[in-house]
C-alpha cells in the first residue's frame, strides 16, 4: 500500500518517454525509456476483474529494488506511467524506500 508521501499528486505528467510496445499492434500497452534504457511497462488487460485498471512493471534489470515495490495498478495509464518512474527514479538513485508493505 502508498503511503500519503508516495502519492502521484494530481495533475503529473511523465518525465520519460512512453510508447507502444509493439508498433504492429498498438493499443493499450506501452514501454517506458530513459533514453535507450528499458525502465518499465503499464498496459491493460481486458478482464472483468481489471476493469479501469492499468498494470505496470519496473524493470530493475538486477538491481537492488531497495523495498520499493516492482508492480503494481492504478487507476490511469497516466497514473501507472508516473508510478513506474517514481519507483524507477528512487531505485536509481538508491534511496531505500521508508516502509515495507
Amino acid at each position: 500500500m502508498w503511503k500519503v508521501w508516495e502519492a502521484i499528486i494530481p495533475g503529473s505528467k511523465p518525465q520519460f518517454k512512453w510508447r507502444h510496445s509493439w508498433k504492429e499492434k498498438p493499443g493499450d500497452d506501452f514501454v517506458g525509456f530513459d533514453d535507450d534504457r528499458q525502465i518499465g511497462r503499464i498496459f491493460k488487460i481486458d478482464a472483468p476483474w481489471t476493469k479501469d485498471r492499468w498494470f505496470w512493471i519496473v524493470h530493475t534489470e538486477g538491481g537492488e529494488k531497495l523495498n520499493w515495490p516492482t508492480a503494481g495498478y492504478e487507476e490511469s495509464a497516466l497514473y501507472a506511467a508516473c508510478r513506474v518512474e517514481m519507483v524507477y527514479i528512487h531505485q536509481l538513485q538508491g534511496e531505500r524506500r521508508a516502509v515495507m508493505d
